[in-house]
């Protein structure tokens, strides 16, 4: 009898501890880990491939169903990866997006990803990309892809079909830089797609700067508005519009160069006209509030001028995109590089809290250098704290940083990754992923922690390589995870050191090998209950597991108690005296 007792004690306790060892089930510990890296492309065995980074998208009513957008850049195609497990493993998906007539997605344009998803209402996945075929290549016009069960198959159409355009107005519509998706502002998902729109046939000295643009969809991708710019209000100030002008460096001629004195009445003969100023094509941020307002970052171009530094421009739709107000979030300078990222979080103010990150040549003298500037308004974009790095490493070594990525969780916290060379073994051309996170909408960043588990060879591939096609690291955040992905060159050698595919272009073998896509996780102690499917599954398992331990130990105690004297069901004097 004591042993049938003792097995369901054990068996109560045995669920209280499972209980208790549930990730969330108890007190947070404060340091996240490191899942192992998963190789998503395993299943394609083409000598030639060369796939992006992903840009990735967890499904926010299921955090277990994460996709991931690339494009295979020797085919020039585009294409989803997905998990249905939470990362474990991924499988590579037979549909594409593409419109049959155009069915190149690849920009020449680097520092992008080129198949940006995003998630609406109902489940439905939206896919962006560009497209072209060979007599469309300085046409390139801007698609969308729609799927309602998860990336099996795609409805595609034109959200901007440059086609249509001609002579003066002839647009080339790359890179895409952005999508986002608001689901709760209207009766269907607005989509937003940002671009950059170049006029090709207006040149010197009389071209067109570029713009950031936006098509817009407010019936859930069946059809697209007219483009408009999200350039803003900030160039209507004369004086601002001096800074570029009046900050540029010096350049001393060559010896027996000459001067060439613009064309009267052309703009370069006007440098602060106003039609001289758009955005650079070096990175745009896009983003969405909690109350439909949409916000716009970008680098600052100014047409028909030589070298003129950039500033970053921070832009503002309270109409769901249909006007535009903007202000200057980091002056001019020749420390702002490239690639700015754009989110949003919650906290920190009566707006939420806007946050920004570029590439920062800081200092601006280095042309070879970068690290990962930071800026954050609390304000809804109207005013901005001082640049800071986000980089942990002595500044001393200018250990280069580039392409940094922004993504935000539900519960607020923000996460960035970037692309690292602190860890090169000296080859020159290595690269891993660093990651960040801030919990105090960015007042506050958790020091540095090294992603990749093996540094990144960029001999191989076509980082650059006479290609110069590359993508930033990708993130994805969930409370519970932040799903980070690269790129990587490790299959291109065989155990010899030898290349395994030969480059196309010769260079050394530079450009030969291949690029495989792989995850990993960056996985918080704070599970918070287990939102994901399988925690689900395993706390119910620990509930019931539980549940029957302390049924069966009522029973066990009842059952011990009846088959015992009459005196065992009170107290004998002894017990009673103890109790008093």
């Amino acid at each position: 009898m004591k042993t049938s007792f003792r097995r369901l004690s054990a068996l109560a306790a045995l669920g209280m501890a499972a209980l208790v060892a549930m990730p969330g089930a108890g007190s947070a510990a404060s340091t996240p880990q490191l899942t192992k890296p998963v190789d998503a492309t395993k299943a394609d065995l083409n000598p030639q491939r060369t796939y992006s980074a992903p840009y990735l998208a967890v499904n926010p009513d299921n955090p277990d169903i994460i996709v991931g957008g690339f494009i295979e850049f020797r085919a020039r195609r585009c294409g989803l990866i997905r998990s249905t497990d939470g990362g474990s493993s991924w499988k590579i998906l037979d549909a594409t997006p593409e419109i049959k007539s155009q069915p190149y997605c690849l920009a020449n344009n680097s520092n992008i990803f080129h198949a940006p998803v995003a998630w609406g209402r109902d489940n439905a996945l939206y896919l962006t990309t560009h497209a072209w075929d060979e007599t469309t290549r300085t046409q390139t016009s801007v698609i969308l892809a729609k799927s309602t069960d998860m990336g099996d198959s795609w409805t595609t159409i034109f959200a901007r079909d440059a086609r249509t355009t001609s002579g003066d107005n002839q647009e080339n519509d790359r890179p895409v830089t952005g999508m986002v998706v608001d689901s709760k502002s209207g009766p269907q998902d607005i989509v937003y797609i940002l671009y950059r729109r170049a006029f090709v046939n207006k040149v010197a000295p009389n071209a067109a700067p570029q713009e950031p643009v936006l098509a817009i969809s407010r019936d859930g991708g069946k059809t697209f508005e007219e483009p408009v710019s999200a350039i803003g209000t900030v160039y209507q100030d004369n004086a601002l519009r001096q800074l570029p002008l009046t900050s540029r460096t010096t350049v001393t001629l060559a010896p027996g160069a000459t001067t060439t004195v613009p064309p009267s009445g052309s703009l370069a003969s006007t440098p602060d006209n106003i039609k001289n100023y758009g955005a650079s094509s070096n990175g745009q941020g896009l983003t969405l509030d909690s109350k439909g307002n949409v916000y716009v970052a970008y680098m600052s171009e100014v047409a028909n001028v030589a070298s003129p530094p950039r500033a970053i421009m921070a832009s503002k739709s309270t109409d769901h995109g249909k006007t535009w107000t903007s202000t200057m979030a980091v002056p001019f300078s020749y420390e702002q590089a490239q690639n700015v990222r754009e989110a949003w979080t919650p906290g920190g103010g009566p707006n939420g809290t806007l946050h920004l990150v570029w590439e920062w040549r800081h200092p601006g003298d280095l042309a070879q250098y970068a690290d990962v500037g930071y800026v954050r308004s609390t304000d809804g974009g109207a005013t901005w704290s001082k640049p800071r790095s986000l980089a942990d490493d002595d500044p001393k070594r200018l250990s280069p940083k580039y392409l940094p990525m922004l993504s935000v969780a539900p519960n607020g916290r923000i996460d960035a990754a970037w692309w690292d060379t602190r860890d090169d073994p000296g080859i020159q051309r290595a690269q891993d992923v660093y990651y960040s996170y801030s919990e105090d909408d960015g007042q506050t960043w958790s020091k540095n922690i090294r992603v990749t588990d093996q540094t990144i060879d960029r001999r191989f591939g076509v980082w650059g390589n006479n290609f110069d096609q590359n993508s930033p690291p990708s993130l994805a955040s969930t409370n519970q995870y932040a799903f980070l992905g690269w790129d990587d060159t490790r299959f291109s050698t065989g155990d010899d050191g030898q290349v395994l595919v030969a480059s196309p272009v010769g260079a050394n073998g530079f450009g030969g090998g291949v690029q495989d896509i792989f995850l990993s996780a960056v996985q918080f102690e704070k599970l918070g209950g287990g939102s994901s499917t399988t925690a689900k599954i395993v706390l119910a398992g620990v509930v019931g597991l539980l549940a029957v331990g302390l049924i069966l130990l009522g029973v066990g105690m009842v059952g011990k108690q009846g088959r015992g004297s009459p005196a065992a069901s009170s107290p004998s004097k002894t017990q009673a005296g103890a109790k008093k």
